[in-house]
């Protein structure tokens, strides 16, 4: 039930990041706020979400700050394990679709992406998966 909630608050919010990142490269603050709400319907501990919370500064010279901004609500909404979940499964997607546009020559080697679609869909397949596991 509390997964369910968390899909409740979090699909407009990521259809609006996804949205904002996309067509003006950069993320509302608000919007990312509002994903804190998802921290009180989890049973993980403190310490794993203060942790899940630090990890995304490690890679803030690689990404952009709404993007760490973003990881970090994550993490601590999620903890530390789901969060390096996540963040792997949006690594990964978001290689191969570079690696596709490079391929096909619709990217260039300089081009920024947006990573927040990549992020938001990894969070939905890993609440889907959670939901139905």
């Amino acid at each position: 039930m509390t997964r369910l909630y968390i899909l409740s608050v979090f699909i407009p919010c990521f259809a609006r990041l996804c949205y904002t990142d996309i067509k003006y490269k950069e993320l509302e603050h608000l919007f990312i706020f509002l994903l804190l709400l998802g921290a009180f319907f989890t049973d993980v501990p403190l310490l794993l979400r203060i942790a899940g919370a630090l990890v995304p500064f490690a890679f803030f010279k690689l990404l952009g700050f709404g993007d760490v901004l973003l990881l970090s609500v994550l993490g601590f909404v999620f903890g530390i394990y789901d969060f390096f979940e996540i963040f792997a499964f949006a690594s990964v997607s978001s290689g191969i679709v570079c690696a596709l546009g490079l391929l096909l020559k619709k990217v260039k080697k300089e081009d920024t992406l947006p990573f927040a679609p990549y992020i938001c869909s990894a969070c939905l397949i890993f609440l889907i998966r959670e939901m139905l596991l």
